[in-house]
This record gives C-alpha cells, sequence and structure tokens, in this order.
C-alpha cells in the first residue's frame, strides 16, 4: 500500500512496517506494534486543536493492518492540511520530518519551522522542551537569526534613526539658529578641563555649528542607521548604546590628542556616533555574508571618511567612532551568545529537573 501526502512525501506499507519516503529516499520507518501508541498521542492532539476534521471522530475498532495505516495517512494528511503544525503529530516525528523538509527545499517547511520551534520552546511541553534541547533545534533559532535575510528599511521600521535625526534637527533649530547658544553644548576642550564641564562630551554629538554639516549627517544617518536598525538581530537596546558609545570614544579620544593641539580643541557634530553604527552595520554584512553591500558600504564610508579629513572638521572623532562602532557591536554579539548558551543550560537543568 502506498499513499501521497504532499509532493514531498509518501507514506508506504511494507511487510511489517511502515515507511516514510521523502523524495523518493527513506526517511522514516515503524513497526505496527509502535504505530498505535503513536496514533493515540496524535489522536489526543489532533482533538485539541478544535479541528473539524473526519479523522477526530475515527472510532479505533480495527485493529488490523490497514486501519493503522490508513490511520497513520489520515494524521499526516492532517498535519499537512494544517501547516504542519507539530501539536498534531508526535513531536520526535513531526520536528525531524519538518526538519527534513527544510532540507529538502520545501518552502512551506522553512517558513513555519523555526515558529513552530520557537512555540514549544516558550509554551510547549516540558517533554517537548527537553527534546528540542537535547537534540540542539533551539539551534537553529540563534542560527535563523544571524542569516535572516537583508531587509530594505520603510518608514515604519526607522523609528530610532528618525527620532535621532528630529532630536538633532531640533537641537539645531533651538541652540544654533534661534538662541545662538549652540557652544553651549559644543565639544571644549579648555571649558571641559578648566571648568569640568563633562556634559559636553555627551552634548556635542547631538549639536551642530552649520546647516550643510547637518544636512551631511542627517543623510549619512538615514542612509547607514536606518540599515543597521532593520537588519539588527539584536535589541533595539544595542542601537542606542552602539551609537552613544562610538560618540562618546571619539570625543575622548579627540580630547586626549586635541590637548596636544589647542587650536583643535573644539568640535560639534554627530559624525563620530554615525561612524560607529556604520561600523557596526559592516560586522552585520559580514555575519550575513552579503560580500556585495559590503564593498559598497565601505566604498561609502570611505568616501565620507577622505572628505571629511579637514582640520577644520574633527576627523579623529570619525575614525575612533567607526573602530569604536565595530568593537561595541562585537561586543554586544558575544554578550548576546554567552547568555543564549547560559538560558539554554539554565532550560536544560529545569528540564532534567521536571
Amino acid at each position: 500500500m502506498n499513499s501521497k501526502i504532499n509532493n514531498y512525501i509518501t507514506i508506504s506499507s511494507e511487510r511489517n512496517k511502515i515507511l516514510i519516503y521523502i523524495q523518493g529516499e527513506r526517511f522514516q520507518e515503524f513497526d505496527y506494534s509502535s504505530i498505535n501508541e503513536i496514533l493515540k498521542t496524535s489522536n489526543s492532539s489532533s482533538e485539541k486543536t478544535n479541528i473539524q476534521e473526519k479523522y477526530s471522530t475515527i472510532k479505533y475498532k480495527n485493529n488490523s493492518k490497514n486501519a493503522f495505516f490508513n490511520r497513520f495517512v489520515n494524521i499526516l494528511k492532517l498535519w499537512n492540511r494544517n501547516n504542519y503544525d507539530t501539536g498534531i503529530l508526535q513531536y520526535d516525528i513531526s520536528f525531524p520530518l519538518l526538519k527534513k523538509l527544510v532540507e529538502v527545499g520545501d518552502s512551506h517547511a522553512k517558513k513555519v519551522f523555526i515558529d513552530e520551534i520557537l512555540k514549544n520552546l516558550w509554551v510547549g511541553n516540558p517533554l517537548v522542551i527537553k527534546y528540542l534541547v537535547t537534540e540542539k533545534y533551539d539551534d537553529y533559532v540563534v542560527l535563523d537569526n544571524y542569516r535572516r535575510q537583508f531587509h530594505t528599511p520603510k518608514i515604519k521600521d526607522m523609528k530610532i534613526t528618525i527620532f535621532i535625526c528630529f532630536i538633532n534637527i531640533l537641537l539645531y533649530i533651538l541652540f544654533t539658529e534661534i538662541y545662538h547658544t549652540g557652544d553651549f553644548l559644543f565639544f571644549d576642550l579648555q571649558k571641559i578641563l578648566n571648568n569640568y564641564e563633562v556634559w559636553r562630551v555627551f552634548t556635542s554629538f547631538f549639536i551642530h555649528s552649520r546647516r550643510f554639516v547637518l544636512f551631511i549627517n542627517t543623510i549619512f544617518l538615514c542612509l547607514v542607521g536606518s540599515y543597521f536598525e532593520i537588519n539588527n538581530v539584536l535589541s533595539k537596546l544595542v542601537y542606542c548604546i552602539v551609537y552613544l558609545v562610538s560618540g562618546v570614544m571619539g570625543n575622548i579620544v579627540y580630547m586626549l590628542i586635541s590637548s596636544q593641539l589647542p587650536e583643535y580643541g573644539i568640535s560639534a557634530g554627530a559624525s563620530g556616533a554615525i561612524f560607529g553604527l556604520a561600523g557596526a552595520l559592516i560586522i552585520i554584512l559580514l555575519i550575513k555574508r552579503r560580500y556585495n553591500w559590503l564593498i559598497l558600504y565601505i566604498t561609502i564610508c570611505a568616501f565620507f571618511y577622505i572628505y571629511t579629513i579637514d582640520p577644520r572638521i574633527n576627523y579623529i572623532s570619525h575614525l575612533v567612532g567607526f573602530i569604536t562602532g565595530i568593537i561595541s557591536y562585537i561586543f554586544c554579539v558575544f554578550i548576546y551568545q554567552h547568555k543564549t548558551a547560559s538560558d539554554r543550560n539554565s532550560m536544560s537543568k529545569l528540564i532534567n529537573f521536571l
């Protein structure tokens, strides 16, 4: 007996076994002695879905091989019709089967594979969670996060970038154009050292001294920041961390160097922080293996850096911010991986305890 479930899966009854074939290749086999338990578990799960299928009303009175085979086929068809819902088919059958379908190129399986793992990790039965962790299915979640497609940002996805642009423009209008008190927020080495006005280290990369510089920085921030924001596989907080740390480190190094060069002791602008986002974005491009995009962005960053090498512009902060962005994002990725590994170990201990 043979039955086709979909374009990939075929079920066959051979001698005393039921076999699952995927694209003609033998994948799993079951003795009839174990099929009854599988059917009971799967039937119980399917009834919980409240799906009005004929299968859920089947009475298990006929214990012939043909009956077991037909029931198993019905369960697999139900599982297939309901988007490979792992709550319908027994977990130690459904997850390996779903994984294999992903490997052979089933586009629909690719869409639901990660979602099914996440769903069961968060709200699944402890036995299912233990199985997923033991078989390392949770690794696919982490791997998928790092290998997502490179997305083009939309306006609704650029919330942090737009907010920073808005703050920069607002502060420029208020402090530089209207009240002419922008120098109160500028990076001024002498006032930092003599008057202890340390806030200038932070505020200087939110204020601009000229319209042209504000315009260039806004364009560069929208270009780099938006792509970083939408493709950042970590939290939104990491965006803010990279931006702030890059801007601060750029100013601190500039302060150390400019203490020997008094004529360069005053600066303003968000370039150092923006170059930090550019550096972090390069790491994302490397992780996602988007080498064509990488070449393009390095070219853009090099253009802006060379363009701003001018005695009147704080190019030291640009370079330091760029390097800091790379280092800080790598550090955040390391912390994320370490935390994920710790959470996994804690989950394993909890599961073993249960």
